[in-house]
């Protein structure tokens, strides 16, 4: 069995039942992660001059998180704010204003104490998103400061919604580093104690090879990413890859109102089936 890991104040790297060590950045205690949701006792060492100013560390440690009854979550946040990055649909592209899919998830779960930071930008791109500390890919865009993974840890999210959908693949990138650069944006949330889901491409009007790519990496991200994968792509699709009629916007790329209800929708079961992200009550 391995133990659960929870990041308290002050803690720098702790270890597991099995001796593997686990690295935690030094901030107050946001969410807990476990396997197996069996919830066990852990003790932390706090190492010196992670606490601020080399001192000592109290020994009360923070009140555990509640466990949600039933669930096996790999994270538990508290209420508090969800920050949501990415590019138009994400931002409210193709639906009147108020009805794209973050304002209605928002309102539908407003009452477990969830709220929603939207700093999805049009045309944005996976490149865009990544930390500004990443290292230049050359012939690629450069991290967006108003819009990319800093700045939406500096709202202090208790969780993070990334939706990236077609973008990149539009603009002729590779598969392997779209993902790549999915996957370095969690794990730059994830260095922050603040867990992430991932949402799937969608279905949109490209080259026959371009729209299977989108399929294809679905396909990767949920091997990936798990229960922190959701997939939206398989209610917007028609058979060929596009959008289906039903849920075009009228440009082949942006859901319309009732596919912004369908993005919502399964956003929301995805949170609330808590195996990915758990809210505590």
């Amino acid at each position: 069995m391995q133990l659960p890991v929870q990041i308290h104040p002050g803690s720098a790297v702790s270890e597991n039942e099995s001796g593997k060590k686990i690295s935690a950045v030094c901030k107050p205690a946001g969410i807990r992660a476990w396997s197996g949701g069996l919830l066990s006792v852990l003790a932390f060492v706090a190492l010196a001059g992670c606490g601020g100013g080399g001192g000592p560390v109290s020994a009360a440690a923070p009140a555990p998180l509640p466990t949600p009854t039933g669930m096996a979550s790999q994270y538990v946040v508290r209420a508090g704010t969800w920050a949501v990055i990415g590019s138009s649909t994400a931002a409210g592209n193709g639906a009147p204003a108020g009805k794209a899919w973050v304002p209605v998830l928002g309102e539908a779960i407003k009452a477990r104490g969830v709220q929603f930071v939207n700093i999805a930008k049009p045309g944005s791109l996976t490149y865009n998103g990544l930390s500004s500390s990443t290292a230049p890919t050359p012939n690629r865009p450069a991290p967006d400061p108003s819009a990319n993974i800093d700045q939406a840890l500096s709202r202090k999210p208790v969780a993070v919604l990334l939706s990236y959908p077609t973008n990149d693949i539009a603009a002729g990138y590779s598969a392997d580093e779209v993902i790549n650069n999915l996957m370095a944006i969690r794990a730059t949330a994830l260095a922050a104690s603040t867990p992430v889901m991932v949402l799937s491409t969608q279905p949109r009007s490209l080259s026959d090879a371009q729209r299977a790519i989108l399929k294809e990496m679905n396909i990767s991200l949920a091997a990936k990413l798990g229960p922190c994968f959701i997939n939206v792509y398989d209610s917007l699709a028609g058979q060929d890859g596009r959008l289906l009629p039903s849920y075009d916007s009228g440009d082949g790329i942006h859901p319309n109102e009732a596919g912004h209800q369908v993005i919502a929708s399964t956003v929301q079961s995805a949170i609330q089936g808590g195996k990915c992200i758990g809210l505590a009550q």
